[in-house]
């Protein structure tokens, strides 16, 4: 029996990237009218929903372009690395639904969903592991750029308007590099505070992307990576991936806790994939990549302040006040 491949709701995936670009370009529009301006970002704004101001006045979202395109051209890249293999492999998969939110982002990312089997290991570990280096690839150009652009911290004070970000390690890397190569921006003393320019917030997202789809689990794409190169030690390392990230929930963010819970639910099932071929030597050395991209990525606290044991000493703080007080 011939099954016809499900319709594609194209006007879904164009109206949800439609809403994100709006999204991002209020968003960066804004981040640019501070930065400009050496204002930490949204600190003179009073909205709750921080798309306001740059919707009061549509040409005000022209300073948000640079920010979108980065931003969006890194989620894209990684969304299509996967939609493009799936393709070359014969397997089904629909184009990109983008998410806006109303953060300090603008979005929560992109996601593809396949809806066909897929027919070897090989098959799953190129998909599982083109969406990473894709993003990856156009990240770093934009990280590089944008460091060049950042100036230095000086007088401006953070508020509780933006957070104060925690780095992956490719943002020093990136430092140590501009500074061998001699560059006369800010971002070349590898000692001073940088106020970033919005472009890099938008490759900070995109590097936080890339260490979050690479976590060892589930049915992320370390996942599949891990099950496509040891069928049987998925679920071992799912289960070890989740227990460091309740760790790590508990010591530097309570973001990591949602993760692990993510993975709780997809740890244990994981699509059904011939065992035979395995993987070459080709692939086991992509896997190394893999490995190279997660240490350069991972933020071990993208929000300093904000981990189990910090909510459990305010919400204690908190009580000693109340009951004082009575």
């Amino acid at each position: 029996m011939l099954v016809e491949p499900p319709k594609r709701r194209t006007w879904l995936h164009v109206l949800l990237f439609l809403a994100t670009l709006l999204s991002t370009l209020a968003i960066g529009a804004h981040l640019q009218y501070d930065f400009s301006r050496n204002v930490w970002p949204f600190s003179d704004d009073k909205n709750a929903i921080p798309w306001t101001w740059a919707l009061s006045d549509p040409r005000r979202l022209l300073g948000g372009i640079p920010f979108s395109l980065c931003l969006l051209g890194i989620l894209t890249a990684h969304e299509l690395g996967h939609y493009i293999l799936c393709r070359l492999r014969g397997v089904l998969a629909t184009l990109p639904y983008f998410i806006p939110f109303p953060s300090w982002i603008g979005t929560l990312g992109a996601v593809i969903r396949i809806r066909s089997p897929i027919r070897s290991r090989k098959d799953l570990f190129d998909i599982g592991i083109a969406g990473p280096i894709a993003g990856f690839v156009v990240a770093v150009p934009i990280l590089f750029v944008s460091l060049m652009h950042s100036k230095p911290l000086g007088d401006i004070k953070p508020e509780n308007s933006f957070p104060v970000l925690g780095m992956p390690l490719i943002f020093d890397a990136a430092r140590w590099a501009l500074h061998a190569l001699g560059s006369q921006s800010a971002a070349a003393d590898v000692h001073a505070q940088l106020y970033f320019a919005p472009t890099a917030l938008a490759a900070w997202f995109g590097m936080l992307a890339t260490a979050l789809n690479l976590i060892p689990g589930g049915q992320l794409d370390g996942g599949h990576i891990v099950f496509a190169l040891n069928p049987r030690a998925h679920r071992v390392v799912s289960t070890l991936s989740i227990v460091a990230l309740i760790v790590l929930s508990w010591y530097y963010w309570i973001g990591w806790l949602v993760w692990a819970i993510l993975l709780r639910v997809t740890g244990s099932r994981h699509p059904i994939v011939p065992p035979q071929p395995g993987l070459g030597r080709k692939s086991k050395w992509l896997s190394l990549i893999a490995v190279l991209m997660l240490s350069l990525t991972w933020i071990p606290s993208p929000l300093p302040d904000s981990s189990l044991l910090d909510v459990a000493k305010n919400i204690r703080q908190s009580y000693q006040e109340w009951k004082h007080q009575r």
